[in-house]
């Protein structure tokens, strides 16, 4: 059964509301930027078919002042807690990277409020496979421009300093560093046995460029997990399509939530053919 509490007193993390629609898509941001990731996208949206919600995690953006626990299930707790204040008693999930994982757990939590799950470059529910030493390398970004710079190009292809930099400026700028240290643990979460299965339908989207999350990867994991997940490759991408190929990206994860022409229902008739 679907319940919703409709507009409590405050929301309970900072968001961006674009456009005015019936179709809901409630829109998560990754561990190393906040909500102005999408701004390349926003032109490029159906702000008639859609409403918005950019919501940016405790520590981040308009939510850089707020503590918590950091976790994935707090982040879930603060999305179903947002649908509640905008009064959508149905909606879709946007996760990106770290908040892939987030997007999972709310799939779960929220039951059949959620109508479907767009999944960016995705971290799965059983966390992380980077090594030990990756995952340090990672810490050091949060105080090292040098090495965010390293990572940010590694993530992308290669993309120019000029890319690197303007992303660094947007971390600094809008990301709490001690809060981003406390989303660390995270990368270490494995909530898979209680989401296996799960039939949510889901848009797995990854970039060509984007180094260890790949089509195999994604077959391997979001594609053996869950019954109604579909794979979409985006050429002459990296880690974050949104900005690197934003009237692309609008176009497909759109394409997808109105069901035209690679979503769910043609997805479904292909393979029962």
């Amino acid at each position: 059964m679907t319940t919703v509490a409709t507009n409590p007193a405050s929301p309970p993390v900072g968001y961006l509301l674009h456009g005015s629609g019936p179709r809901r898509v409630l829109v998560m941001h990754d561990w190393m930027g906040d909500h102005t990731n999408y701004d390349a996208v926003l032109p490029y949206l159906d702000t008639t078919a859609f409403t918005y919600a950019f919501l940016d995690l405790r520590g981040y953006g308009k939510s850089e002042h707020l503590q918590g626990a950091h976790t994935v299930e707090e982040i879930a707790g603060d999305a179903l807690a947002l649908a509640d204040h905008l009064g959508w008693a149905r909606f879709h999930v946007l996760g990106h990277s770290i908040t892939g994982m987030a997007a999972q757990r709310l799939a779960l939590d929220g039951g059949d409020r959620i109508q479907s799950v767009v999944a960016v470059s995705p971290m799965g529910a059983a966390g992380s496979p980077a090594s030990d030493e990756a995952l340090r390398f990672f810490a050091s970004t949060i105080d090292d421009d040098e090495a965010f710079i390293r990572l940010i190009r590694f993530l992308t292809g290669g993309l120019s300093a000029g890319w690197a930099a303007m992303k660094l400026r947007q971390n600094r700028g809008g990301v709490s560093r001690e809060r981003q240290r406390a989303y660390l643990p995270m990368f270490r979460t494995n909530f898979l046995a209680e989401v296996q299965g799960l039939e949510t339908p889901f848009l797995v989207v990854v970039g060509d460029k984007d180094p260890g999350i790949d089509e195999a990867a994604m077959q391997s994991t979001f594609l053996s997990w869950y019954p109604n997940a579909q794979l979409r490759i985006l050429p002459n991408c990296g880690h974050y399509p949104m900005q690197e190929c934003p009237p692309f990206f609008a176009q497909v994860v759109e394409e997808y939530l109105l069901g035209r022409p690679d979503g769910l229902a043609e997805r479904m008739a292909l393979n029962a053919s």
